[in-house]
């Protein structure tokens, strides 16, 4: 079977919950029919849990501090483009 490997820039789309979960789910199919090397999987695996841990930590900061929620969480999680 012949291995064709995607480039970085096919996965570069606005940044929201939805397309994080979107390029998740694509790179497990292309690692499934091995068109993706494990190791590139990985490393976009790491950057999405680098990701969601920066915003849970910006949610608890905003909860502990009485805050509102910052603009740009809720935009990542709606799908709303930045204004």
């Amino acid at each position: 079977m012949k291995r064709t490997e995607k480039t970085a820039v096919a996965l570069f789309r606005p940044l929201t919950a939805s397309s994080l979960k979107d390029i998740l789910w694509e790179t497990l199919n292309d690692v499934k029919t091995e068109q993706m090397l494990p190791n590139r999987a990985e490393a976009i695996a790491v950057q999405s849990r680098e990701i969601l841990r920066t915003i849970k930590t910006q949610l608890q900061v905003a909860g502990q501090s009485k805050r509102g929620v910052p603009e740009e969480i809720i935009e990542f999680s709606e799908g709303r483009p930045r204004s």
